[in-house]
C-alpha cells in the first residue's frame, strides 16, 4: 500500500505545501506524488504537460507521476453578497467628483489602509498613505532573501466568502493572479500525529447541503453519534440567520459547543484550528460570534468555503496593483514614514500627523488603519478619557509568529 500525498501548489516558484497525505491503492511499491495547483507550478517546473509528467524508471524504482489539476474560477459574481459589495464600491467611483476634493492622510499601508486609499482615490478625493516600514502589505507583508526567495508573515488564503476582497481582484483586473484548489478543507488530526483528515464539498450540491454532506462523510475525525450531534447543534445557526448570529457574541466557541450539546472532542479536532485561523485565540476565549460568522457564509453559500492562494508574493502581486490605482488618481503611496505623534488643536481635533524624521503632514481628514496597540501608543494623553477612546483599554493585539513547512 503506496501514499498517495496531494499537494498544493503556493506560489511561482515551485515551492509546494504538502496539505493532505492518505492511503489509496496503488501498485505495490509505487509511490505517486499529485500536485494539484495550476499551469503556472507546471510551467515554472518546465513540465512538459500540466495534466502529467513521467520519468522513466531507474531499476528497481517506480517513475514519479506528476499531476497538475488548474480549477477554474468558481461563479462568484452572482452572489447575494458579491453583488452587494460590487455595487457599494462602484458608488464611489460614480458619485459626483467633489468640487473641493479632501486631503486625507491614511496611517498603516495594509489592506485596510491600501483599500481606503483606493475607494478615496476613486471618490476624487487626494489620499497620502503612510507606511512606517518600507514594504506594504501589513499582515501580508514579505521579503525576498539572498536568494530571491520571499518570506511571507502568514499563510493567506482567500475564500469564496469574502466579497469584498474578490471584488477588488475584479476592479484592478487581476482575477488570474488567484490560483482556486478543490473545494475541500484538510485537517490535521491531533490524536493520530503527521494524519490528516478531508471535508470535500461536492460541486453538484447547493449550500448548506453541500456542507453537511462533507461533514456526514468524514470517518476520520468525527464519529457518527458526533456528527449527528454537531449537525443538530449548527442548526440554529443555519435557521437563524445574522439576528442568531450577532445574540451570541457573549458566549466563548467553547461555551457555545457545550450549550448546544456538541461533544468537547469536535472542539478540541476541528474548532481550534478554525479559532486559531480566524483571530489566533483559543476556543475558550473567542466569541462564538466570529466562528459563526465564518460558518454562517460557508454554510449559506455555495463556494463560501472554496480556497484560493496568490500566485506569488502579496506585496507585487496584490499591493503594487493598489498603489499603481492610487497613483494614477493623483493619490500618494510613502514608505518609511512612521508617525511621532498626533499634533492637536486646541478644541482637541487633529491637527497635523508629525513623523519621525520631523516633518509634519496637514490633511482635512484623518484615518489610522494600524493595529490597536499602535493607535494606543500614538494616543493624546487628553483623548485617552473620552468615552470612545476609553473602549481601546478592551482591545488587545495578539502576538502571533508563523512558521512555514514546505
Amino acid at each position: 500500500m503506496a501514499q498517495w500525498a496531494c499537494v498544493s501548489a503556493a506560489n511561482l516558484s515551485c515551492q509546494a505545501t504538502i496539505v493532505n497525505t492518505q492511503k489509496q491503492r496503488n501498485s505495490p511499491g509505487c509511490d505517486a506524488f499529485s500536485f494539484k495547483g495550476s499551469e503556472f507550478m507546471a510551467q515554472s517546473c518546465r513540465f512538459s504537460s500540466p495534466q502529467a509528467v513521467y520519468r522513466r524508471p531507474r531499476n528497481g524504482v517506480c517513475p514519479l507521476k506528476v499531476v497538475c489539476v488548474d480549477y477554474p474560477r468558481p461563479d462568484l459574481d452572482s452572489t447575494a453578497n458579491f453583488l452587494e459589495a460590487a455595487y457599494f464600491s462602484s458608488t464611489f467611483r460614480a458619485s459626483p467628483r467633489p468640487t473641493k476634493p479632501l486631503k486625507v492622510v491614511i496611517a498603516g499601508a495594509g489592506l485596510a489602509g491600501l483599500a481606503t486609499a483606493k475607494y478615496l482615490a476613486d471618490a476624487g478625493h487626494q489620499p497620502i498613505l503612510l507606511e512606517a516600514r518600507d514594504v506594504l502589505g501589513g499582515k501580508v507583508a514579505a521579503w525576498k532573501d539572498s536568494d530571491g526567495d520571499w518570506y511571507e508573515t502568514g499563510l493567506h488564503i482567500f475564500f469564496g466568502a469574502y466579497p469584498n476582497i474578490q471584488n477588488l481582484f475584479g476592479e484592478l483586473g487581476i482575477n488570474d493572479r488567484l490560483q482556486w484548489k478543490e473545494h475541500s478543507m484538510i485537517f490535521a488530526m491531533p490524536n493520530k500525529p503527521g494524519e490528516f483528515s478531508r471535508f470535500d464539498f461536492p460541486e453538484v450540491l447547493p449550500a448548506p447541503i453541500n456542507g453537511i454532506w462533507a461533514i456526514l462523510k468524514n470517518n476520520e475525525m468525527l464519529t457518527w453519534p458526533e456528527k449527528i450531534k454537531f449537525a443538530i447543534g449548527l442548526l440554529p445557526a443555519i435557521l437563524g440567520g445574522q439576528a442568531y448570529v450577532e445574540a451570541q457574541d457573549g458566549l466563548s466557541v467553547k461555551d457555545w459547543m457545550r450549550k448546544q450539546g456538541i461533544p468537547d472532542r469536535v472542539t478540541t479536532e476541528v474548532f481550534i484550528a478554525m479559532s486559531k485561523a480566524l483571530n489566533f485565540i483559543n476556543p475558550d476565549e473567542l466569541s462564538m460570534q466570529c466562528i459563526l460568522i465564518a460558518l454562517n457564509r460557508f454554510l449559506q453559500e455555495k463556494h463560501g468555503s472554496k480556497m484560493a492562494f496568490l500566485d506569488g508574493s502579496p506585496p507585487e502581486r496584490l499591493c503594487a496593483p493598489i498603489v499603481d490605482h492610487i497613483q494614477s488618481l493623483g493619490g500618494e503611496v510613502r514608505t518609511n514614514s512612521r508617525i511621532q505623534k498626533i499634533d492637536l488643536n486646541n478644541d482637541g481635533t487633529v491637527k497635523s500627523f508629525v513623523l519621525n524624521n520631523g516633518s509634519v503632514i496637514e490633511a482635512d481628514a484623518y484615518v489610522f488603519a494600524t493595529p490597536v496597540d499602535i493607535l494606543k501608543l500614538l494616543l493624546p494623553e487628553n483623548w485617552k478619557e473620552m468615552p470612545y477612546f476609553k473602549k481601546l483599554e478592551k482591545l488587545v493585539g495578539v502576538p502571533v509568529i508563523n512558521v512555514h513547512i514546505w
